[in-house]
């Protein structure tokens, strides 16, 4: 089984909106790295994720709420690499 990490790139029109369901999930023991870029906030879900959601959980209350973001995938290294 091969692990992908999602990068995700929330537009700056809605990063309010995402900053309030990025304290509701830390609220409910859901923790990822957060940072901000020249095209928005962006999550982190990779190994940083902690909880109990997967990283298609988190996509899915994103699209619940409407947020506009972009998604990019990439392969998690392997040992040695």
């Amino acid at each position: 089984m091969s692990l992908v990490y999602h990068h995700v790139t929330i537009a700056p029109h809605d990063v309010e909106q995402a900053r309030g369901l990025c304290e509701n999930l830390r609220e409910r023991g859901v923790t990822f790295d957060t940072g901000y870029g020249p095209d928005g906030m962006d999550w982190e879900l990779d190994e940083s994720l902690e909880g109990h959601m997967t990283s298609q959980h988190i996509l899915l209350e994103l699209e619940d709420l409407g947020v506009d973001y972009t998604v990019t995938l990439t392969p998690a290294k392997k040992e040695g690499e």
